[in-house]
């Protein structure tokens, strides 16, 4: 590995945060997959993380491929 620590560093909370995000989105999935009567507060939670999974791979999807441009 010749990569300088710096960038290790980086890499290294890249994935971390890449780690947090599939973990909430997982239990996000959970939720909306249980059936019958759902808590509102819960249902609401729910859906806010999804409309921000959704919004934040549309970010990634656009910045990968301004990168690649």
């Amino acid at each position: 590995m010749n990569k300088p620590l710096s960038r290790r560093v980086g890499e290294l909370f890249a994935h971390i945060q890449d780690l947090i995000d599939s973990a909430a989105h997982s239990a996000i999935q959970r939720v909306d997959e249980k059936g019958g009567k759902k808590n509102r507060l819960l249902g609401f939670f729910s859906s806010v993380g999804d409309a921000y999974f959704n919004k934040y791979n549309e970010i990634k999807k656009q910045k990968e491929s301004n990168q690649k441009s």
